[in-house]
């Protein structure tokens, strides 16, 4: 499996991504969406990321990013499938993750 992340300052965009995913072939055990409205989940958001990233600033700007919006997370079967998924997060406004590069959109891709 692969796993996608995408971060949505607003909380529609992340449904409208979800539901267009769901729309063109995506099974909805495999989709998550989790909202700051969500809380008290910062727990979760923050083991979340830090499973994710053995580097600890990395993983905490993550967490920062994602308790201040809407996480969908998407487990993908295949690189396809998983590239399909950035594209409709780009499409569908995801927030700029890396503090380094002004063009990475929050895709995190990991092999599972």
């Amino acid at each position: 499996m692969i796993t996608v992340i995408g971060i949505f300052e607003n909380p529609e965009l992340a449904d409208e991504a979800s539901s267009y995913l769901l729309a063109n072939d995506f099974e909805s055990e495999n989709i998550d969406i989790h909202t700051h409205a969500d809380e008290p989940e910062t727990d979760r958001i923050d083991n979340f990321f830090s499973h994710l990233f053995e580097n600890e600033k990395e993983a905490t700007h993550y967490e920062s990013l994602g308790r201040n919006g809407s996480i969908v997370t998407i487990h993908a079967a295949s690189t396809r499938e998983a590239q399909e998924a950035v594209d409709v997060f780009n499409q569908y406004g995801a927030v700029e993750v890396d503090a380094s590069a002004n063009d990475t959109r929050s895709l995190v891709i990991d092999q599972v």
